[in-house]
């Protein structure tokens, strides 16, 4: 299935695609989103857990960058809510944008 980031999708094909990237694409850690981490104490189980089983709460059209940003919303392992922010640049490929407290 061909995949342009910068065509709208509802908010339940992108959480699956989102789903299958971290179940078995490539996930791939901002510098920002380590930093935002490390302050907040988030695992990358942590995140993983938010992107799976969270709801995406937000979208927007990244204009710099041409592609669709997700905020999600979930618990992390120990139960407090966060969110992440993500965007799927590819397939079967996404940028963690940053961790939300």
């Amino acid at each position: 299935m061909r995949f342009d980031p910068a065509e709208k999708i509802d908010n339940e094909t992108a959480h699956k695609i989102i789903r299958e990237i971290v179940s078995g694409g490539t996930l791939i850690l901002s510098r920002h989103a380590k930093e935002r981490m490390k302050e907040r104490g988030y695992s990358t189980h942590d995140v993983e857990t938010i992107l799976l089983h969270g709801e995406i709460n937000k979208k927007e059209l990244n204009s710099k960058t041409n592609n669709w940003v997700y905020t999600i919303k979930g618990s992390v392992l120990d139960g407090d809510d966060g969110s992440v922010v993500i965007a799927i640049i590819k397939r079967m490929s996404s940028i963690v944008v940053t961790v939300l407290g």
